[in-house]
């Protein structure tokens, strides 16, 4: 979702189609609450960005966020031994936790968080999003 409010970046095209798949129904995403921070955080350490625009894309931010996601006590558990055994940081490593529990792809660019989830959930390189939304 970051890479929908800061220009520039690697896969920029392939995000940008998943929120417009996503936008007019054909897909549905889903993420932990804690993606908002992590976008609000992403605008704000963007040195191309101004900060009248960061104050503007973030409340668009919280318009475009996709539908949360609880976070359970396995869930948690889950996400706490991939972070230890895959040296991933907890809050990556919730993602591939929701990924597996929930059953439904993960898409991220992380190549880290893509390397846990090989074998234990599905997941994606964004890279490779136009092969699911054709």
């Amino acid at each position: 979702m970051a890479k929908w409010f800061n220009r520039g970046e690697t896969n920029e095209q392939e995000a940008i189609a998943l929120r417009d798949a996503w936008s007019t129904g054909k897909i549905a995403l889903f993420s932990p609450a804690l993606i908002l921070f992590e976008v609000a955080n992403s605008i704000w350490k963007n040195p191309n960005t101004e900060p009248r625009e960061a104050r503007s894309l973030v409340r668009l931010a919280v318009r475009l966020v996709p539908n949360f996601m609880e976070i359970n006590e396995d869930i948690s558990e889950e996400a706490m031994a991939l972070a230890k055994r895959g040296k991933l940081t907890f809050y990556d490593s919730i993602y591939v936790a929701l990924s597996k529990f929930s059953k439904l792809p993960l898409i991220s660019a992380d190549s880290d968080q893509l390397e846990i989830a090989r074998g234990y959930a599905k997941s994606l390189h964004i890279g490779k999003v136009g092969e699911i939304l054709t």
